[in-house]
């Protein structure tokens, strides 16, 4: 029973880490006006332009309707615009416009502000173990949602006793 308390603190302890550091990025963010969500959105689409507000939706883990106001929202504040694929006309796809350039700017150095304050005092060997066993927790997590995925599409569905 101390076994399953003792990694549930750690996993206690990540989460309350996670936690933390959207509040102190959302603290020093705060002058820029825009909402966690918000600049979640611009942060994604600016490493993947050409999401759909589906793929959005996941990577910001809420209802697609949620980001479908959210995308009005940064439309009609100038920093994304929709274009619909050549490929698929049903298809739309959302880019930052220029206008998000400064915004973006503006946010990373606050994300590098709060990276320093979160690594303060951590080496450089330090930062890179832990960025090395993160990935590998991400990497455990991704294989498990993909293999619980594949247990499930693989299950025989059970027969009720009548």
């Amino acid at each position: 029973m101390q076994k399953a308390q003792d990694n549930s603190g750690k996993v206690s302890a990540l989460a309350d880490v996670a936690r933390l550091v959207r509040e102190d990025f959302r603290r020093r963010a705060q002058h820029v006006g825009l909402t966690q969500p918000q600049w979640r959105a611009l942060f994604f689409l600016s490493k993947s332009p050409g999401l759909n507000q589906a793929a959005l939706a996941r990577l910001l883990e809420v209802h697609p309707v949620t980001v479908t106001q959210l995308v009005e929202r940064l439309v009609n504040a100038g920093w994304l615009v929709r274009e619909t694929s050549a490929e698929d006309r049903r298809v739309v796809k959302l880019r930052l416009t220029e206008d998000a350039e400064p915004l973006l700017e503006e946010l990373n150095r606050v994300g590098e502000l709060t990276r320093e304050a979160t690594l303060a005092g951590f080496s450089n060997t330090e930062r890179r173990q832990l960025d090395a066993m993160l990935a590998r927790i991400k990497h455990n997590l991704c294989e498990g949602s993909q293999q619980s995925n594949a247990d499930s599409a693989t299950a025989q569905p059970t027969k009720d006793n009548d």
